[in-house]
């Protein structure tokens, strides 16, 4: 097949006229006519270590009874004094309670069951730690052990454990996979913990102060019991 140049050339000629053109209108632009989009700002989030931290806490109930029931001692609780400490991972391994789901669960521990918003899981902190005795006063295991009960998929896991001078005292959740765990030590050093399930994270706040009383005892969690029907020794 024969091509006909004659019919060719005047076609490239008018493309090479439009791009040298356009070539001519970019080299002719000002930089201050070409939009730059502007990166997104850059968001500083501070570790609040005031009680600034906690003021979304004040609400719950459990965090008004302990943060009461410190202040009223000899030695009262100042927010400003706990310090967020290094994040941890969370651990989780299968706990070693039953849950209210089976035939065997004790129901002397349902009222002290705390449940997320959403009623899909629940906090069990005591019934791994105490149990009542044939006198009707509980009796205290050393070590302690905080369980999370999934009640959708019925799996019992352990959140947390402690030996026999750390405890927890209370709990809360604060949304449907964050939690509170409220601690106390024989040094009587409080502490609270975040727990983030999403992330997997542990967040510490410790008290640091070297003239608070350095007594403590389980007090809080007897009145704790109390509160809710449990005989306790004086």
């Amino acid at each position: 097949m024969k091509i006909n140049l004659k019919k060719i050339i005047p076609f490239i000629g008018i493309l090479s006229f439009y791009w040298i053109f356009s070539c001519q209108d970019k080299k002719d632009e000002s930089v201050e006519s070409i939009e730059i989009e502007e990166a997104p700002e850059l968001v500083v989030v501070e570790e609040k270590t005031d009680e600034g931290i906690f003021s979304e806490f004040e609400s719950q109930p459990a965090m008004k009874n302990w943060l009461s029931y410190h202040q009223s001692k000899e030695s009262p609780l100042n927010l400003s004094k706990f310090n967020l400490q290094e994040p941890q991972k969370l651990e989780i391994i299968p706990g070693n309670v039953k849950g209210n789901f089976e035939a065997d669960f004790d129901k002397t521990y349902e009222p002290f069951l705390i449940y997320n918003p959403s009623k899909t899981m629940y906090l069990d902190i005591d019934s791994y730690n105490w149990e009542v005795g044939k006198d009707g006063f509980p009796m205290y295991n050393s070590d302690s052990e905080i369980n999370l009960v999934n009640l959708a998929d019925k799996t019992i896991n352990r959140v947390a454990y402690y030996g026999p001078s750390y405890w927890v005292e209370d709990a809360f959740w604060v949304t449907d996979s964050i939690f509170a765990l409220l601690e106390n030590n024989d040094e009587n050093q409080p502490s609270i913990l975040i727990v983030n399930l999403k992330q997997n994270k542990i967040s510490t706040y410790t008290y640091e102060d070297s003239l608070r009383n350095q007594t403590a005892d389980r007090s809080y969690i007897k009145k704790r019991l109390s509160d809710k029907g449990i005989k306790v020794s004086p």
